[in-house]
């Protein structure tokens, strides 16, 4: 089995040293971090990493989500971007590049962990040619729409109705109760982690006791429902 190898693009190099430290703490192989979108090209052609932590700020006229973008069209790599910077302008740019997951600084080595192996899942289940294609019918207003449930990101009650999220910031609103969405669902693929919320597993980019991140959306864990997130979460990347 070999070790999972790790590109860092990052223009601030302390930062950069810090987490390759702490990469090779977590027993990862690190290529040689770079400092820009030049560099990081350079470096995903030489040494070939199995994933890529990209900040989004590379202090050039191209930045991460430039690279991102070039990844997606010419490699076939998991990506997870580094940001500080979480304005609705950066975030809708991001997207578009559709990365596997976000750390947002500062992030410790629990994050830095679990980031990484959700997003290499998410990869190789992206890639699984046998794959879920269950969906539900979904009226809104006067319109049903087909919905696959492997698209949800979460979902959320709102009084008698239920908001489902999707990326792109798209949601579709229907008459319901968070029960009787949640009996439509694959139980596997889905976590209810408090009366008002459920979260679809494959979506998860980090979490803990407390909070779960679905991309840079966080929402709130009750009770010992991080528990449940947990194994399920563990049960989708073994």
């Amino acid at each position: 089995m070999s070790t999972i190898k790790i590109g860092i693009i990052e223009d601030e190099m302390i930062i950069a040293a810090t987490i390759e430290q702490t990469l090779q703490q977590l027993g990862y192989e690190v290529a040689k971090p770079a400092s820009s979108f030049q560099l990081g090209l350079e470096m995903i052609e030489a040494d070939q990493p199995d994933l890529l932590l990209v900040d989004i700020n590379l202090g050039g006229q191209k930045d991460g989500i430039d690279l991102a973008l070039h990844v997606r069209e010419f490699h076939d790599l998991p990506l997870i971007f580094l940001t500080a910077n979480s304005d609705p302008s950066t975030v809708n740019r991001a997207k578009v590049s559709k990365p596997d997951a976000y750390l947002v600084k500062p992030f410790n080595k629990e994050d830095l962990f679990t980031s990484i192996e959700i997003a290499i899942s998410k990869h190789q289940q992206a890639h699984n040619s046998i794959r879920l294609h269950k969906f539900l019918l979904i009226k809104d207003g006067n319109k049903f729409h087909k919905v696959h449930t492997a698209d949800i990101l979460f979902l959320q009650s709102e009084d008698n109705y239920v908001s489902l999220h999707f990326s792109g910031d798209r949601k579709i609103i229907c008459r319901s109760t968070m029960t009787e969405i949640l009996e439509r669902l694959p139980e596997p693929l889905f976590c209810r982690i408090s009366r008002s919320h459920i979260v679809g597993v494959s979506h998860v980019s980090r979490f803990n006791t407390d909070w779960v991140w679905v991309g840079e959306t966080s929402l709130p864990v009750k009770g010992n429902a991080s528990l449940e997130l947990a194994k399920k979460v563990s049960d989708f990347i073994g």
